[in-house]
């Protein structure tokens, strides 16, 4: 026989033997319509319902009324007999490893790449898994791939913003040092060749 287990006041004890409780039932220590459950049952019943148990004791059932819908989960035994966790979302999964990705590569300026992704399924995910109709785990993932996926793609995108200032303001340096070489480089041609000219001017007179 299997270890039987009841629920007495929203907690669940067990296991015992079929001894110990008809013990406890007689000691009044379980009532009629308390709970219980073996593996086996489909599902916990009163101990009013249970032949094997009220048959030989004292147990009186409840005058009226169905039987109340049980707060307790089967401790153990037949996985079948009670439902399975929700699968994991794969689109959790994958925006979970794209935010880190996308947190890890933010310093090199394709954090965004990975970021976006990561947003994307995340989202997706977490309309998944609030739909009743298809349930399915890993908020959690999915929440953490959002946050490292918009942190991610905000680094990469202040990283970006700097360089190119960066490079603009360098670049403007550069433009001006060009152009005073230039106009350098310009006023000494107009001195040769005014110097030039001179020397034409001199020797001409000369002659």
């Amino acid at each position: 026989m299997g270890e039987w287990y009841y629920g007495k006041g929203g907690q669940q004890e067990g296991p015992f033997d079929e001894v110990t409780l008809r013990q406890r039932i007689a000691a009044g220590q379980v009532s009629p319509t308390d709970l219980v459950w073996r593996e086996g049952m489909a599902e916990w019943l009163p101990l009013s319902q249970v032949a094997e148990l009220s048959s030989s004791s004292s147990v009186v059932a409840p005058s009226s009324g169905a039987a109340p819908a049980s707060p307790y989960a089967p401790p153990g035994g037949n996985p079948a007999l009670y439902a399975a966790a929700p699968a994991t979302s794969g689109l959790a999964i994958a925006s979970l490893v794209c935010g880190i990705l996308a947190l890890v590569s933010s310093c090199m300026y394709v954090g965004i790449l990975f970021g976006i992704p990561a947003v994307i399924c995340g989202h997706m995910a977490m309309k998944k898994i609030a739909d009743p109709q298809d349930p399915v785990g890993g908020k959690g993932m999915a929440l953490a791939g959002l946050i490292c996926g918009y942190i991610g793609s905000l680094v990469s995108l202040v990283i970006i913003g700097v360089v190119v200032f960066a490079l603009n303001a360098t670049d403007g340096g550069f433009s001006k040092i060009i152009e005073e070489v230039e106009r350098q480089q310009s006023e000494n041609q107009e001195q040769i060749e005014e110097s030039q000219r001179q020397v034409e001017d001199a020797g001409e007179d000369a002659h």
